[in-house]
């Protein structure tokens, strides 16, 4: 039917006005990386929050966020693998740091050059015992399944922007 006629960038002469930010692998793939990653000026978060416990963080954990400040106590509704108590664990899926009056916000993740976001297992234990019961349709007996999931409890020690 109709027919748009759109110009590309090499056809205009703009392309070589910009850098190339992007650098093709050897082994021929499609695959591209960038060159230089531009990482934020946080200068005012960093003025702002030196010396105050006021600094706050969100971050994510199996998709899940949590938003915590130093000292916080977090129950995660599952047990970690392979961590203990004790365990020290760095949390580096921040998705966004911020003070009372500055913030930012980078769905893609806050590069890890900017901060330190540490945290020590406290606790594994498991929530109250409970029951569930299910039933089948037109069938009276009952099915009983006791329920005791694990929570693991984290504790933030260090929340600092670098």
């Amino acid at each position: 039917m109709f027919r748009l006629a759109v110009p590309t960038l090499r056809s205009r002469g703009i392309a070589s006005t910009y850098p190339n930010l992007f650098i093709r692998t050897l082994s021929g793939t499609s695959q591209t990386t960038p060159i230089n990653k531009q990482i934020p000026d946080l200068t005012t978060l960093k003025l702002d929050s030196i010396g105050s416990d006021s600094l706050y963080a969100i971050f994510k954990l199996h998709n899940i966020p949590y938003l915590v400040t130093k000292g916080d106590k977090i129950v995660l509704p599952f047990k970690l693998k392979e961590a203990e108590v004790g365990d020290s664990l760095i949390l580096n899926d921040v998705v966004t740091l911020g003070s009372p009056e500055f913030t930012y916000n980078d769905d893609s993740g806050i590069p890890k050059e900017l901060f330190d976001l540490k945290a020590n297992v406290v606790e594994i234990t498991r929530e109250p015992y409970y029951e569930v019961y299910r039933k089948k349709q037109r069938c009276r007996r009952l099915k009983t399944f006791p329920v005791q999931n694990y929570q693991t409890i984290l504790m933030i020690n260090e929340l600092k922007l670098k």
